[in-house]
């Protein structure tokens, strides 16, 4: 029982030091969470752990000479994963949100045109240049965009970044198994060398 709860600690260290790495880079990104539950963090925390597990479990199944190899190929795939992936996120997150009128540093979500309800697609046609934070100023809270629209822009930004965090946090991995590949291969020869004398 002690060594599990060891190796998850180590394993969770990992996750929470490239979480918080970089300033904060990755929670400071995360979608505006409209519930206030931290949703997009908590999931992506949790999937980079697994992510990180299944990357450590394939890697010891691997012969020796071949892992070093493998590992630097999947963590190149995920890395080109992860540049189409560092330009769409924030495309689609100046899509579906905008600034709020109270907290200008903080975000919400909206959708997009086809989603406003009836009175906002009114007010749009008659104010053909209103932005969403025209709208909601003008309107209550929920009157602007159905919950259908809310529901499929929260998904696409949930998506997106699941794919920017784990594309990057699995090239890291990766990359990492590879150089502690190197690092062991390196090592063996001289324990080897030791124990002969």
């Amino acid at each position: 029982m002690k060594d599990y709860k060891r190796i998850l600690a180590s394993f969770i260290e990992v996750v929470t030091f490239l979480l918080a790495a970089f300033g904060g880079f990755l929670k400071r990104i995360a979608p505006p969470d409209q519930v206030g539950a931290s949703y997009p963090i908590g999931i992506m925390s949790f999937l980079m752990l697994i992510a990180l597990m299944i990357v450590s479990t394939v890697g010891r199944n691997w012969p020796p000479k071949a892992a070093r190899r493998r590992w630097i190929t999947a963590g190149i795939a995920l890395f080109l994963l992860a540049l189409p992936a560092s330009f769409i996120y924030p495309y689609m997150l100046g899509q579906y949100t905008y600034p709020r009128q109270s907290e200008l540093s903080k975000r919400q979500i909206g959708a997009s045109d086809e989603y406003l309800t009836a009175d906002a697609r009114q007010f749009k046609v008659a104010n053909p240049s209103a932005t969403p934070e025209d709208l909601t100023q003008n309107f209550p809270d929920g009157d602007v965009w159905t919950q259908a629209g809310i529901e499929r822009a929260e998904l696409q930004l949930l998506a997106a970044y699941a794919c920017l965090v784990l594309s990057l946090s699995g090239a890291i991995f990766c990359l990492l198994e590879a150089n502690m590949r190197t690092q062991t291969a390196a090592s063996v020869p001289v324990e080897a060398a030791s124990s002969v004398k």
